[in-house]
């Protein structure tokens, strides 16, 4: 059972790879590494909200995207941490962060 697990959180961990930013956040690169995995990340979890939104999906659909969704929050969330880390290191600090803006407020229907 536990190399099951093990297995399981290795493939897991195959799976969200790509979303680890690996420039140093002093490095040129790292902005440009930053920007294109926060972009693919919070698309993608508007992607999904929409797709659970349409009601269309079978009861096992809609759960197996709500477990996406969450994995894909997490992420946002990493990446928007790490982004104030390298804001700070740069002496910016945030005094009053913005609102955040809800998925729910994009229109995507053209």
């Amino acid at each position: 059972m536990k190399h099951t697990l093990d297995i399981n959180l290795m493939e897991e961990l195959s799976n969200i790879e790509y979303f680890i930013v690996k420039a140093p956040v002093n490095d040129k690169d790292f902005w440009r590494e930053w920007q294109e995995k926060y972009s693919r990340a919070f698309m993608t979890r508007v992607a999904i909200k929409r797709l659970i939104r349409t009601r269309k999906l079978t009861y096992e659909d809609t759960k197996r995207y709500k477990a996406f969704l969450d994995v894909y929050e997490d992420i946002v969330f990493y990446l928007e941490n790490l982004k104030r880390l390298a804001l700070n290191l740069r002496g910016v600090f945030e005094v009053n962060e913005s609102p955040e803006l809800d998925d729910e407020d994009i229109d995507f229907d053209l």
